[in-house]
């Protein structure tokens, strides 16, 4: 069983501040049921993608806990606002989306969704995919592995090579820089302001070189970099760096969280063999599976906001200035929305509620690479065994509060 399974002692005296604790990280939804009926509280210090713990200082935040507040903030942008104002201060590049307001945001958002066209992203990646995960299972073979380390790290680091149009065998590369990116895994502040320089001269060297060619009319491939250069909105395109930093954004958004997303999965086959077996009889089933895991088990715990004007929120008192944590990982497990949240619901009738890939302006753009991913992994998986067991401990990260996800996980898997 994981470490989650146990559900430890709480204090009365239990606040939001210490929620930056790796007993907390690594079973955090105990807590949030503590305090989510509780008034709305401040004080949490967490880091945002990109800063670097004991080098940059975080910003205290009201915790936002509910289903209700946690949407109402989301559809609140003009109240709300995205931008980082840590990560600007820091030396971490500012992703695109993620930390814009409109009506720049809509800008931007309407050019991405151009260069996401379903030939990029869907159609010219599915029988990729598919060929990149049977490869990844012919390595491992069958028998007992640690499918954190041997697997679901390599597939989204993988599928954003091919996306954006960078070496695949530069995948390993990705996922280190990511991990440090998004403050989960243990880095030490050298290896973090490391890896963050690292990534940002590697994604410009390769847009600087993808723009030569364009320039020189040198054939160059229709994947999401060329998007990103090529695509026009009413007279708009994106800066050189807006393309290095859309690129920037895709990996760290996407290679460590999705690497998370496939773990989660198996935690909960691993538990749980006779999942395993009705989803191998009955293949329509996958993508509710998928979906109740992002409910119960999305790793994207919280995101952060700035509030921009004094605003009463749950009955707390925000004031212009404050910052706001919301946890979308808190929101799924809302009984107020959710029956029995604590269970896994195969055909759970209201899941187009889960918060897990945000609501309003905001919503991931990449949600449905995502699903893919998991979709395909985990069809491969049952086509090639008959079972998948449980090979000991598995253990949750405790390195940051941002992402819920395994850092080992044994599993053997019966040909």
């Amino acid at each position: 069983m994981t470490h989650a399974s146990t559900k430890p002692h709480i204090p009365d005296e239990f606040h939001v501040r210490d929620l930056y604790h790796p007993d907390v990280m690594a079973n955090p939804y105990p807590y949030y049921a503590h305090l989510r009926d509780e008034p709305i509280q401040f004080g949490l210090e967490d880091y945002p993608p990109g800063t670097i713990p004991g080098l940059d200082k975080p910003y205290p935040a009201w915790v936002v806990l509910k289903h209700a507040d946690v949407q109402e903030v989301c559809r609140r942008a003009d109240v709300f606002s995205s931008r980082d104002i840590m990560q600007e201060e820091s030396e971490a590049p500012t992703l695109m989306l993620v930390n814009h307001d409109d009506p720049r945001h809509a800008e931007l958002r309407k050019i991405a969704q151009m260069a996401f066209s379903p030939k990029r992203v869907m159609s010219d990646v599915a029988p990729w995919m598919e060929t990149t995960v049977e490869a990844q299972l012919d390595m491992v073979g069958g028998g007992t592995v640690d499918f954190m380390q041997d697997l679901a790290p390599n597939l989204p680091a993988l599928v954003m090579t091919k996306l954006i149009g960078t070496p695949e065998e530069d995948y390993v590369l990705l996922r280190r820089w990511a991990n440090a990116f998004m403050v989960t895994s243990d880095f030490t502040l050298a290896e973090r302001q490391q890896c963050n320089i690292e990534l940002w001269n590697y994604y410009q060297s390769a847009v600087d070189q993808r723009y030569a060619d364009i320039e020189t009319g040198k054939p160059v491939p229709d994947d999401l970099m060329s998007g990103f250069i090529q695509t026009e909105s009413n007279g708009s395109r994106l800066t050189r760096e807006e393309v290095v930093r859309f690129c920037l954004t895709l990996v760290v958004a996407g290679a460590e969280t999705t690497g998370y997303l496939l773990g989660n999965l198996i935690d909960v086959l691993a538990d749980d063999p006779e999942m395993y077996a009705t989803l191998r009889t009955d293949r329509s089933l996958v993508r509710a599976f998928i979906e109740e895991s992002l409910r119960r088990d999305g790793p994207v715990q919280r995101l952060h906001r700035v509030c921009t004007q004094d605003y009463e929120l749950g009955g707390a008192q925000i004031r212009e200035g404050d910052w706001v944590a919301i946890f979308h990982a808190s929101a799924n497990r809302d009984p107020a929305v959710f029956e029995r949240p604590d269970e896994f619901i195969l055909k759970r009738p209201n899941m187009i509620k889960q918060a897990t890939f945000g609501h309003g302006i905001h919503h991931c753009m990449g949600a449905g690479i995502a699903r893919n991913e998991a979709a395909q992994m985990i069809n491969s998986l049952l086509n090639r065994y008959s079972r998948l067991e449980s090979a000991g401990e598995r253990v949750r990260q405790r390195g940051g509060l941002l992402n819920y996800g395994l850092e080992t996980c044994p599993v053997n898997l019966v040909v």
